[in-house]
């Protein structure tokens, strides 16, 4: 469980700062969902 619990936040750490940085460079965010690449405005995503 330990383990689990540190990757955890290890993952929502990433996820903040990735987004931090796409605000800071006004650069949108690109990933693939389902085999579609989609771009979403890092503006609209929770941190």
């Amino acid at each position: 469980m330990e383990l689990e619990a540190k990757i955890s936040q290890g993952l929502k750490i990433t996820h903040r700062k990735i987004v931090e940085q796409h605000r800071r460079d006004n650069q949108p965010l690109i990933f693939s969902e389902n085999g579609v690449v989609k771009q979403v405005d890092p503006f609209t995503v929770a941190i």
